[in-house]
C-alpha cells in the first residue's frame, strides 16, 4: 500500500448510472501520509460521501464535491497568501486546476489508504473528514494561511553544515506543489 490520499476530477458521480457505464477519473494530485488542507478546501463544493473508486467495499469511504465551487474557494484562500516567495506555488495551483484539461464537474477524494493507517471504522473516519470539510467551507474566510519557514541558521548549524529548512515547506505541507495527472491509481484509460 502506498499510504496516500488521492485527488481526482470526474464528470459523473460515483454510484450513478453514468458512473457504472464508464468510470472515468482524471488524476489531479496525491499526497503521502496525510490529507492536505488544499484537498479539503477543493472538496468544499457541496461535499458528500460515496463508495470508493479504488477499493472494493460497500462502505462510503470517498468524498465528492463540486469542482468549480471548490476551485473558487481555494482561489479565494490562496489569494490571501501575501508571501511573494510563495506566489509561484499559488499561481501553479490556480493555473493547473483552471486548465480545461483538468477541469471536470466534480472533485473525487480517495483517502482509504490514509484511513487504514489507524484502527477504527473507515466509514466513521470518512464521516469525520466530511464534517471537517463542511466546517472548512463554513469558515473559509478565517482559515489561517501558512507563513514562510525561518531559514536562518546559527553559527553551530553553519559549523556542522546543517542544511536550513526549505522556507516554502509550510506551503508544501498544505498540499501545494504536488499537481500531477499521473497518480499511483490511474484511471485515464476510462476517460472520454
Amino acid at each position: 500500500m502506498a499510504n496516500r490520499s488521492y485527488l481526482y476530477s470526474a464528470n459523473t458521480l460515483p454510484e450513478s448510472p453514468e458512473w457504472s457505464a464508464q468510470k472515468a477519473l482524471h488524476g489531479i494530485s496525491e499526497y503521502k501520509y496525510d490529507i492536505p488542507l488544499v484537498f479539503k478546501i477543493l472538496l468544499t463544493g457541496n461535499p458528500a460521501a460515496y463508495r470508493s473508486s479504488i477499493w472494493e467495499t460497500a462502505e462510503k469511504i470517498a468524498i465528492a464535491g463540486d469542482y468549480s465551487r471548490g476551485l473558487a474557494n481555494l482561489t479565494k484562500y490562496l489569494n490571501r497568501i501575501s508571501d511573494p516567495a510563495a506566489r509561484p506555488l499559488v499561481d501553479e495551483a490556480i493555473q493547473f486546476l483552471s486548465a480545461p484539461t483538468h477541469s471536470r464537474k466534480r472533485f473525487i477524494l480517495e483517502c482509504g489508504e490514509i484511513f487504514d493507517l489507524t484502527e477504527g471504522s473507515l466509514t466513521e473516519k470518512n464521516s469525520a473528514l466530511l464534517a471537517e470539510i463542511q466546517e472548512i467551507s463554513a469558515n473559509i474566510d478565517y482559515l489561517p494561511t501558512p507563513q514562510l519557514a525561518n531559514a536562518q541558521t546559527g553559527f553551530l548549524s553553519k559549523l556542522f553544515k546543517v542544511k536550513a529548512p526549505d522556507p516554502l515547506l509550510p506551503y508544501y505541507e498544505i498540499g501545494l506543489g504536488s499537481w500531477s495527472e499521473i497518480l499511483y491509481f490511474d484511471f485515464s484509460q476510462g476517460e472520454a
